[in-house]
């Protein structure tokens, strides 16, 4: 009994520290109801900066008692201001821009300051003792973010055996501090939006928007102060993160604040008191799902459970069942173009595109470029844009976890191919790729039919975060699966593709398999556009209940959409595997999706010409650019000079990524508006 009782008392306080940023979601999330992707940056950025500001001034536990306290107050005034600031910074970047015109465009818009706030983070690091000079993040198991600790600032000595308690168990009093905060901070902020002015108008504008600002509510000022409060909120999470774990959070990306999110909607949006529930409730799960199986599958069956409860109730398990409707259909995106109206250039730019990609090998051979290996991964990244760009640029639905159908395709192909595996050494080999091919579509399409039937009860936000969800769900599973995935290392020693007995293990010949293949399904993903599914897609995404209304069935053809996309991610992983001979949990990582966002985002999502156009830009960026420049900045810049975690350029990566995807939205955006 008394081992439960521990476990049940370490659920409740991971819980705890959960809920402090989980209210801070709820309060964001609830006034403008487009997800904020950077804001698990936010939070991480800040226990950053406020743990190397706290290890710089050497700060102690045996400083005199009234020096501490004093330290320890301006550190969390400065976290509260640090995320109330950042988080107006959000708001006035990624969502004043797209107000009413857009609600994929914050959401994408996001995703790039998240990788801006990392960049920072990463920059950060360098500051700290333990930063190793010249460690890249490609290297496995170095960190990436400041981990250095403070020391133990709080008291932490154990309640039960102070109060003379009969009880085996540990119960020391930060641990209980942090419940008390837990508490007060869901009170305070259930007592700001029900009792003062600024909360009234936040839970009106969130109500109705429309309805508030004929009743006198400044739209701007409400949205900015619910951002500041959110970011304040956020920033006392952060101190409390810090002064408990003596550390900084160790996760950043999008992804990192999933299980924040997850606990707002599961306590209701815009509910603090269901929030904290919420996160109690998954803290507790956590807990004893590390006791009773392992700490290695606890992530997997936490998401199944934010996977399952979302499904059951999406308006969260304190939520109002009517508290939005999450069936309700909005006009085309204004990051969308509409390929109807530029059927007259598409075909001539898909013709120069795919004649630009004909050529391009011969090019690099003839000019001594040394390119071969580049121009192959760009075919089989443009395979991927096609199949997101007929799910977002047509049926206008965006899939977070995109990059799992590349990851079956490719670990479908390694172990049918490897004959050193447990089920390739069973089979006659070479198998024949053309079958490979197969089996990797088929079996990526399946996994879209599980990704499309989440749409029968999912809309908007909801869908992309379950999306995202599934797909951390898989990369977990991919890397416990060892004895079939080969774990976190991967699976390699794949032979060339084999097609009629004779193996293509010439970089022409694989470069052009690719190519083929590409152009079919560029083809194939016009012809798509033009027809009458297209039509069908194109129609749901403009207005849901109209094209209902006209007997298109609406979540047919969003499966169709789903499993489409999901059989050419398939396509991809299968030709990646084959011609580069390793697979890894990477091709199932949440970048491999933000990548093609990029490109689909970048050419146009509707576009097919665009997608080939965006591939390129953005391939032949990170592969070619960067390092040329890198190699050029190296000769001018003085000796010992450091940007990021590496003496070059490609030290700010994540920066000219986010900054590049944030401006390409921005500028989509904008251009629809003229439009």
């Amino acid at each position: 009994m008394e081992v439960l009782l521990q476990i049940l008392i370490y659920g409740l306080l991971n819980g705890a520290v959960l809920a402090l940023n989980a209210i801070s979601v709820t309060v964001v999330y609830g006034t403008v109801r487009t997800l904020n992707l950077a804001h698990g940056d936010l939070f991480a950025l800040t226990t950053a900066v406020l743990t190397t500001v706290l290890i710089s001034i050497g700060v102690q536990a045996t400083w005199p008692p009234l020096m501490l306290i004093g330290v320890l107050a301006l550190a969390l005034l400065g976290a509260v201001a640090l995320g109330a600031g950042l988080n107006v910074a959000i708001e006035r970047l990624a969502f004043k821009p797209f107000r009413g015109r857009s609600k994929l465009a914050p959401l994408i818009a996001t995703l790039g300051l998240s990788f801006i706030l990392y960049q920072v983070s990463l920059v950060m690091r360098t500051l700290q003792a333990s930063w190793i000079p010249g460690e890249h993040r490609s290297v496995p198991g170095l960190p990436e973010v400041p981990t250095d600790r403070i020391p133990d600032l709080i008291p932490n000595f154990d309640l039960v055996r102070a109060l003379g308690l009969p009880l085996h168990v540990t119960l020391r009093f930060n641990e209980v501090l942090v419940l008390i905060v837990a508490v007060a901070v869901t009170i305070g902020t259930t007592w700001f939006l029900k009792r003062t002015s600024t909360g009234r108008a936040i839970r009106a504008y969130a109500q109705d928007p429309v309805v508030a600002q004929i009743c006198g509510v400044n739209l701007d000022r409400t949205i900015r102060r619910a951002f500041a409060f959110g970011g304040a909120l956020a920033g006392l999470a952060a101190f409390v993160f810090a002064m408990y774990y003596t550390r900084p959070f160790g996760d950043a990306g999008a992804e990192s604040g999933l299980l924040a999110f997850a606990a707002a909607i599961l306590g209701g949006i815009g509910n603090p008191i269901g929030a904290l529930l919420a996160a109690l409730l998954l803290g507790v799960f956590t807990s004893f799902s590390d006791f009773a199986l392992s700490a290695t599958w606890t992530p997997v069956l936490l998401l199944m459970l934010f996977i399952g409860l979302l499904l059951l109730r999406p308006t969260g398990i304190a939520g109002d069942e009517h508290s939005e409707d999450l069936m309700a259909g909005n006009a085309r995106d204004a990051i969308m173009i509409n390929p109807s109206s530029r059927r007259s250039r598409s075909g001539r730019w898909l013709a120069v595109a795919l004649i630009a990609l004909a050529i391009f090998p011969l090019i690099s051979v003839a000019l001594d470029l040394g390119w071969q290996i580049t121009v192959k991964g760009i075919g089989i990244f443009i395979l991927l844009g096609l199949g997101m760009n007929l799910l977002l640029g047509l049926a206008g639905v965006l899939d977070l976890g995109f990059a799992v159908s590349f990851g079956i395709g490719g670990y479908v192909t390694a172990i049918l191919t490897n004959r050193f595996s447990g089920i390739g050494a069973l089979l006659p080999q070479p198998i024949d790729f053309l079958f490979v091919v197969v089996c990797s579509m088929t079996l990526a399409g399946l996994f879209g039919v599980l990704k499309g039937s989440l749409t029968r009860r999912l809309r908007s936000d909801y869908l992309a975060v379950a999306t995202l969800a599934l797909g951390l769900l898989m990369r977990r599973v991919v890397i416990n699966a060892h004895d079939i995935t080969g774990g976190a290392g991967g699976l390699s020693a794949m032979p060339a593709p084999a097609i009629l007995g004779r193996f293509l293990d010439d970089s022409f010949a694989q470069y052009y398999l690719v190519f083929a293949l590409v152009v079919i399904a560029a083809l194939v993903s016009q012809w798509l556009i033009r027809s009458r599914t297209g039509r069908a897609w194109l129609a749901s995404s403009q207005d849901e209940l109209a094209a209902a209304s006209s007997g298109i069935n609406v979540a047919r053809y969003r499966l169709l959409a789903f499993v489409i996309s999901s059989a050419l991610a398939g396509l991809a992983g299968a030709l990646y595997a084959s011609n580069f001979a390793y697979v890894s949990p990477d091709m199932v990582s949440f970048n491999i999706t933000t990548m093609t966002l990029t490109m689909v985002v970048l050419g146009g999502a509707g576009s097919v010409p665009g997608v080939i156009l965006g591939a390129i830009l953005v391939i032949g960026y990170d592969k070619l650019f960067i390092p040329r420049l890198a190699a050029w900045v190296a000769q001018l810049q003085p000796s010992g000079t450091r940007i990021g975690s590496v003496p070059d350029v490609r030290g700010t990566s994540f920066f000219n990524y986010g900054l590049a995807l944030y401006l390409t939205v921005l500028w989509r955006g904008r251009r629809k508006e003229k439009e």
